[in-house]
């Protein structure tokens, strides 16, 4: 019991489709794209895809699980599954409009509010809502506060206070995805708990 909900926060903490073929390292920021610009520009990112791993860090002991992640924001629609790396599914998660499906070790529940779903399994409050904003590297609550890089203009840091909890993500890597520059590599931290998301492609 206590290994599925483990798996579980592996999904909240917070994911084979092929990279684009623009798809390079940001070096400089060579779009001349001004921080303002580029929020507006992912904030319309709204359909998307990504590929890669997860790992769940605390002060115990480490999980990590393949991650392939949808999402379309604008028809509320998403789909969400965990595998091992042997690709034995530990975790699935179907969104359709207000109404959510988790499937974890063959049981499943059903939910509107995932939030609670989630705190009704594990007994934590976790940013299920908050991490599509998080991902693209833009704020979410208007309080949270972000930090630039100097010469890209990208974010380096996100704080933010969720759910009364302090939350930090760390941003890396950015690549060039068609025209939209995103991380590859994040870390989201809470306490104890850090989350690791290494992007192998993003499909958008």
């Amino acid at each position: 019991m206590r290994s599925k909900f483990l798996i579980v926060l592996l999904f909240v903490s917070i994911l084979s489709a092929c990279t684009s073929i623009n798809d390079r390292p940001v070096e400089s920021n060579t779009a001349s794209q001004g921080i303002d610009s580029r929020n507006k520009q992912i904030s319309q990112l709204t359909r998307w895809t990504i590929n890669g791993k997860i790992a769940f860090i605390n002060n115990q002991e480490r999980q990590s699980a393949t991650l392939h992640w949808q999402k379309d924001e604008a028809e509320k629609t998403e789909s969400l599954n965990l595998s091992t790396l042997f690709g034995i599914k530990v975790l699935e998660l179907n969104q359709q409009r207000d109404n959510f499906t988790l499937e974890v070790d063959g049981e499943y529940y059903q939910t509107q509010d995932l939030d609670y779903l989630i705190y009704s399994l594990t007994g934590l409050n976790l940013p299920t809502r908050a991490m599509s904003h998080w991902l693209k590297g833009i704020a979410f609550l208007p309080t949270d506060k972000l930090t630039y890089n100097e010469k890209t203009q990208l974010p380096e840091s996100l704080l933010s206070y969720y759910n009364d909890k302090k939350w930090l993500i760390k941003y890396s890597q950015y690549h060039h995805i068609g025209r939209y520059q995103l991380a590859k590599q994040l870390t989201i931290s809470q306490g104890n708990l850090r989350i690791k998301i290494a992007i192998h492609s993003w499909n958008i």
